[in-house]
């Protein structure tokens, strides 16, 4: 099934709890939803005009109803699907107002936002500037807590709950991954593992493991009983490389069910899939 509608191009795109419905995220400023599921009886397709750059988006992970949006001005919108409109503004604070990724608990009412300082420049990665971790409630729509990172922490890209929620993952532009106990509030560990900025971070489907996609397209599997122990690693560097047309382009990964395969997303017409633990 083919759907049509942004007048530019698509920065991010994710399924809802259920795999019904899909939101999409151009560079023209607006968020569509799009009901994948033609038997459901009320239409939940929407556009949503945000006038400004969208950096990322997540469902709320116990239902289908709410899609949270995070821009380049500091804004975390929530839309609730059924009413068709935005229930709660958020604002970062005025010092980061890049909203880079946002993940929803599975478990608990919250989630946590990873706002940077930066955002202008040609080198988008160089220009991010810090981080800022926030937990936020989501039946009170108020931060929570801010996650520690040290002083002047380089830029948060991508975040992953384990199952449970009581683990967080976030890896940075400096290629390091930080891990959080969600529970006490503070970071258990965290090591170096690439040479570039990191574009994705994915927990394996055990949970004894964690993927990496660097910037540069290189995709390493960490082991998490042992730290800085690579079980497997690929390089994707003919797949993920900068557009000229986008001054940020942050590719990521998806695993099957199983874990066997992870499929990456790409520069060109053509998208890798790789076998996990195997010859190729």
């Amino acid at each position: 099934e083919t759907f049509l509608g942004h007048t530019g191009p698509i920065s991010r795109c994710c399924f809802s709890a259920s795999g019904n419905n899909i939101a999409s995220a151009s560079l023209d400023g607006t968020v569509m939803i799009w009901t994948y599921d033609t038997s459901t009886p009320v239409s939940r397709n929407a556009t949503i005009y945000c006038s400004t750059e969208i950096l990322s988006l997540d469902w709320e992970c116990k239902s289908d109803r709410l899609l949270l949006i995070g821009t380049s001005d500091g804004c975390i919108k929530a839309w609730n699907v059924d009413a068709k409109r935005v229930v709660c503004d958020l604002n970062t604070t005025e010092a980061f107002p890049s909203v880079l990724d946002i993940k929803c608990s599975p478990v608990e009412p919250i989630f946590v936002s990873a706002a940077a300082s930066g955002g202008a420049g040609s080198n988008y990665i160089d220009n991010l500037g810090f981080a800022s971790l926030t937990v936020w409630n989501m039946k009170t729509w108020k931060a929570m807590t801010v996650l520690p990172l040290g002083e002047d922490p380089p830029a948060i890209t991508s975040l992953c709950f384990n199952h449970n929620g009581k683990i967080l993952a976030a890896s940075a532009v400096d290629g390091t991954i930080h891990m959080f106990d969600m529970s006490a509030g503070l970071q258990i560990t965290g090591w170096p593992a690439h040479d570039s900025s990191i574009s994705s971070i994915l927990f394996g489907p055990d949970e004894t493991s964690i993927f990496s996609l660097g910037s540069d397209g290189k995709i390493f599997e960490w082991s998490l009983q042992n730290q800085g122990q690579i079980l497997w690693s690929r390089d994707s560097s003919r797949f993920c490389y900068p557009l000229n047309d986008s001054k940020y382009c942050r590719h990521e990964m998806a695993l099957d069910a199983n874990g066997r395969r992870l499929l990456v997303t790409s520069s060109s017409f053509r998208a890798p899939i790789y076998q996990v633990n195997d010859s190729w």
